[in-house]
């Protein structure tokens, strides 16, 4: 009798109108791209806006350039992820500003360091056709903010009111 047990089939759990069990367990993949998304045009605005002013003024090597990309790395903390206003206390902004400058600096740091034979021959970049790419803010800035920007819209992602919510709310039945 057990042997005749364990050659049925188990029984399904599909049926007709619900459909796979493992759909309603199953991640959402867009709401997480949404955010990578946002990284890159929120990081890339802010990284393109202070590359090409630091290229109008001149800055493009040196120390000046690695506290530049610092201050890249930290207005994109500041601007990207969750609202300032909407944070839980002033430290997240603070830390994440702080972070930013870290980054970007060692970024910054890095580029000049490493990478002082790329050349990227953008004609309408200033400066682009000349000089290889870290000496370019307006091109090495915008890759140093979507790099951060990425960063923290993802990591904001997870940490939505909507989530805390659903996590609050006690199982159903």
């Amino acid at each position: 009798m057990a042997a005749l047990k364990l050659l049925e089939p188990a029984p399904s759990r599909v049926t007709e109108h619900e459909g796979p069990a493992f759909a309603e367990e199953a991640p959402a993949i867009l709401p997480g791209m949404g955010r990578l998304l946002f990284g890159i045009i929120k990081g890339g605005a802010v990284g393109a806006g202070l590359g090409l002013l630091a290229g109008k003024l001149g800055i493009s090597t040196g120390a000046l350039a690695i506290l530049f990309y610092g201050a890249v790395g930290a207005v994109v903390g500041l601007v990207c992820g969750r609202p300032i206003w909407k944070q839980e206390t002033i430290w997240t902004p603070i830390l994440k500003a702080l972070f930013g400058f870290a980054l970007g600096a060692g970024v910054g740091y890095a580029g000049l360091r490493w990478l002082g034979g790329v050349h990227l021959p953008i004609a309408q970049i200033p400066g682009a056709l000349e000089h290889p790419l870290p000496q370019v803010p307006g091109l090495f800035g915008p890759a140093v903010g979507i790099l951060y920007g990425i960063l923290v819209e993802v990591d904001d992602a997870g940490s939505s009111d909507a989530a805390k919510a659903a996590a609050a709310k006690p199982p159903q039945r």
